[in-house]
């Protein structure tokens, strides 16, 4: 069980990660960006965040990445068929995957 638990917690971090990072600046979710109201710098990069929920949530990775981990985490749980109390944990950590994932690859670009 915590062999399962560790892989579906690692499967649900990559994905949050893959699916916020998406969702947070690459050119995929440009037009939902746009549609929340989230304004582009010179460089195409998302600079003006709206003073709404969903512009402070897309304002920061972390929240970002905890908001996505709950979809993501309940699909994967539900389909791997774990008992849904797990499911706290394991979203929670993935949350927390994600965002050590993001560092990770935010230091190798800024060197």
């Amino acid at each position: 069980m915590e062999g399962t638990l560790l892989t579906l917690t690692l499967l649900c971090g990559l994905a949050t990660w893959r699916l916020s990072s998406l969702l947070h600046t690459e050119d995929a979710f440009e037009w939902l960006r746009k549609w929340i109201g989230i304004e582009n710098d010179e460089e195409g990069y998302p600079a003006i965040y709206p003073e709404t929920f969903w512009g402070n949530v897309f304002d920061c990775f972390w929240c970002l990445s905890l908001v996505v981990s709950v979809p993501v985490t309940a699909l994967i749980v539900v389909l791997a068929g774990i008992r849904w109390p797990w499911g706290l944990p394991v979203g929670l950590a993935a949350s927390t995957v994600a965002l050590w994932f993001e560092k990770q690859i935010m230091r190798t670009q800024s060197r």
